[in-house]
């Protein structure tokens, strides 16, 4: 008898422990802990549930699929920058293509150069681009005659900065 009672009183307890460690609620008319709150805009701090009566300063959102996180900006990563084509006479302009991994509209800057033989910058301008979800756009840097007369190559910075 002593062995089942044990059995019972292990089987509630690790009942129990898996509830809480799934965040199921007892005691306040929940019949899930699960505080699914699709939709939620960027600025949302809650955790869906209206109840005053509920502690959550133990409650850690999980991050999956179907929960929006409230630091998506700060997980944005930053693009790749390429010269695509360096300033002639005949097209006095640049033209660079930057590349956004990320899975939404972002906006970068790219930092850009023309130089002579040796190195020496004739000229720079930073630029930015609004860029789609995980694609490409081309940002064109204007050079003037002077540039052009003494220009050898361009230059760009290989990583293009998120704009925050």
């Amino acid at each position: 008898m002593h062995t089942r009672g044990r059995v019972l009183k292990f089987t509630a307890v690790s009942v129990l422990v898996v509830l809480s460690l799934t965040g199921f609620s007892t005691g306040h008319g929940h019949s899930s802990g699960r505080h699914k709150s699709k939709g939620r805009s960027s600025s949302d701090s809650g955790g869906g549930c209206s109840s005053s009566r509920q502690n959550h300063d133990s409650y850690t959102p999980r991050t999956t699929s179907d929960r929006g996180s409230s630091t998506r900006s700060s997980a944005l990563q930053d693009g790749t920058a390429l010269v695509v084509s360096c300033a002639t006479e005949a097209t006095p302009y640049a033209t660079v293509e930057v590349t956004n991994p990320n899975s939404r509209r972002a906006t970068f800057e790219v930092e850009f150069a023309f130089q002579d033989a040796t190195g020496r910058a004739l000229d720079s301008a930073v630029k930015q681009v609004s860029v789609p979800a995980r694609g490409s756009s081309n940002v064109q840097v204007k050079a003037g005659r002077a540039v052009i007369a003494k220009l050898d190559h361009c230059r760009v910075e290989p990583e293009a900065d998120l704009v925050r």
